[in-house]
């Protein structure tokens, strides 16, 4: 079972600096799906990775097959795919943000994920990540995401609008 709410408890209290992106982010917007992981974009400044480092020997993360990682280093523009005692997580460095992590992260809104407050990216940077990545899966999102928004940011205007 996952049990989300217990990393992102372990992501506010090791005080690592992130950002929910992807299938939490998704729900968080509104939209009914299923997701089996955390994604968590983090800050890529020496003490933050420090602490997420510490998080992840503390958890005894592995890779999400089972076996031992190899690293735990989180390279910049990467991203370090987790098993932990909680539910899968993937770390995303802030490169693969659509902006500074300090602009992403004051856009972003304090909400709950089972019980526990964690920082979602807006609908903006969501629907950019979205767009960048050309996925299949992120294009049914952006799809889910317009049914329950309506036009969204980026979106070229509308015929009706002209």
């Amino acid at each position: 079972m996952n049990d989300f709410a217990a990393a992102l408890r372990d992501l506010n209290e090791a005080g690592v600096r992130y950002i929910v992106v992807g299938g939490l982010a998704v729900i968080r917007h509104g939209v009914v799906r299923a997701t089996k992981d955390v994604d968590a974009a983090v800050a890529m400044d020496s003490e933050n990775q420090s602490r997420l480092t510490a998080l992840v020997e503390r958890w005894r993360a592995t890779n999400p097959d089972g076996t031992p990682l190899r690293s735990s280093d989180l390279r910049a523009g990467g991203a370090l795919a987790l098993r932990t005692p909680h539910c899968l997580v993937d770390i995303l460095s802030e490169k693969l943000l659509p902006a500074p992590f300090t602009d992403v992260l004051g856009r972003s809104d304090i909400k709950r994920i089972d019980g526990v407050e964690a920082p979602i990216c807006s609908l903006a940077d969501l629907v950019a990540m979205k767009r960048a990545t050309g996925r299949g899966s992120d294009e049914l999102d952006l799809e889910r995401l317009r049914e329950a928004h309506g036009e969204l940011p980026g979106d070229p205007p509308s015929a009706g609008s002209r």
